[in-house]
């Protein structure tokens, strides 16, 4: 059997990575970082933020996480380029973040009182919009049971007038002779058909006439109702629609004015501090 082998050491091995490590940490930490190269980026940064549009409200959430992206940026400026950094950069700058975060709270503010008034607009406007569907149904339903009450008392009325109609075409063929029809006489039992027949007529077309009379009352006051709902629905929809044109505010001058006062102090203070480096001068620090 073959004895056991064992493992080769590794301690050179790790020692070189461990060099080669070290020797690219030391040049990453010795690369410079170019000022001009910095300033331009973070001042295309800027630019580009000054002229970002916001599409659709709320714009709460765009104008807080634009604030941390403008602020990401001068992080960024003064971390890299230290030299850079005073006490006048620093109040300038901070005045202009200040101003910006003040018209935006405002911008915020308005947004939101908007948004609840929309809000409310919004129920009400559901509110009346139920209110014209259950109209609409109600007028519906209490037209078609007039009709079925109408029909139904009317049935036996009709019934009747079927039935002295026939009793009546039965008289006169079982009494009428010769001379009645010459001279045109009636009996007392076709007389009183005759008037039961004309009572009956003509309580079947009162009823017609009084069924006629309130449908056209209640279509009126459907009509009514039904157009004073949709006066006020218009109404109110114009409104949700003015709150929403005016609430389309995204601040994009304000916020524009304020990056261009940053990047003139930015483009101030790399201009002092290349005439501090050139005369020899050191700059102040904050």
């Amino acid at each position: 059997m073959r004895g056991r082998r064992f493992l080769r050491p590794v301690s050179k091995k790790s020692s070189r990575r461990v060099r080669e490590s070290e020797n690219t940490e030391s040049y990453l930490d010795v690369k410079e970082v170019d000022p001009a190269e910095v300033t331009s980026a973070v001042l295309n940064a800027i630019d580009h933020l000054g002229n970002q549009r916001f599409v659709l409200p709320p714009f709460a959430e765009h104008f807080e996480r634009w604030l941390k992206d403008l602020q990401s940026l001068l992080n960024e400026f003064e971390t890299q380029i230290p030299q850079a950094v005073d006490e006048k950069l620093h109040m300038e700058i901070t005045g202009s973040i200040n101003n910006i975060r003040n018209v935006l709270a405002k911008c915020t503010e308005v947004e939101n009182t908007k948004s609840n008034e929309s809000t409310k607009l919004q129920q009400q406007l559901a509110r009346c919009e139920t209110a014209l569907s259950q109209l609409e149904h109600t007028y519906k339903s209490q037209t078609q049971e007039l009709r079925r009450q109408y029909e139904k008392a009317n049935q036996k009325v009709r019934a009747e007038i079927d039935q002295l109609d026939r009793r009546r075409m039965q008289i006169l063929r079982k009494h009428t002779n010769i001379f009645q029809r010459i001279f045109r006489k009636s009996d007392t039992a076709i007389q009183g058909t005759n008037t039961a027949l004309e009572s009956r007529r003509t309580e079947l077309s009162d009823s017609g006439q009084s069924l006629k009379k309130d449908l056209q009352r209640r279509r009126e006051e459907y009509t009514t109702d039904r157009q004073r709902l949709l006066t006020e629905i218009e109404g109110l929809r114009q409104k949700i629609h003015g709150l929403s044109e005016s609430s389309r505010d995204d601040a994009l001058e304000a916020r524009r004015e304020a990056c261009q006062r940053i990047h003139m102090t930015i483009t101030g203070a790399m201009q002092k501090a290349q005439t501090d480096l050139g005369s020899g001068s050191p700059s102040s620090s904050p």
